[in-house]
């Protein structure tokens, strides 16, 4: 096995292990969004977003348009989307199972 392919893919999920990029990433998935944009449905500060914006870039997960004073930022690769759907199944299984473990306790009382 290739050592630095899975450092690799360590530093792309790294790049995702954030709150505020990921919110940014799923901002995306509706299309391409100019940074004022992304602010207004982040709720983010603009400097937060500003150096999320270029950490999910330098990992090569999206891309920039520059059109005249204005940055408009997409997704650079398609399958987030089904990142993001299997990540909400995991959470979902995960809330079910918890609600399941709370049911059978109260149960047992």
């Amino acid at each position: 096995m290739n050592k630095e392919f899975y450092k690799m893919k360590t530093d792309i999920i790294k790049a995702l292990a954030n709150p505020i990029r990921l919110m940014i990433v799923d901002c995306l998935l509706s299309g391409e969004k100019s940074v004022s944009e992304i602010i207004q449905t982040t709720g983010e500060e603009q400097s937060n977003i500003s150096k999320s914006l270029g950490i999910l870039k330098a990992q090569g997960l999206i891309k920039d348009r520059k059109n005249g004073m204005n940055v408009y930022y997409s997704l650079k690769v398609c399958c987030m989307a089904e990142f993001f759907s299997c990540l909400n199944r995991i959470i979902q299984d995960n809330f079910k199972y918890q609600q399941e473990l709370v049911n059978s306790s109260i149960k047992g009382e």
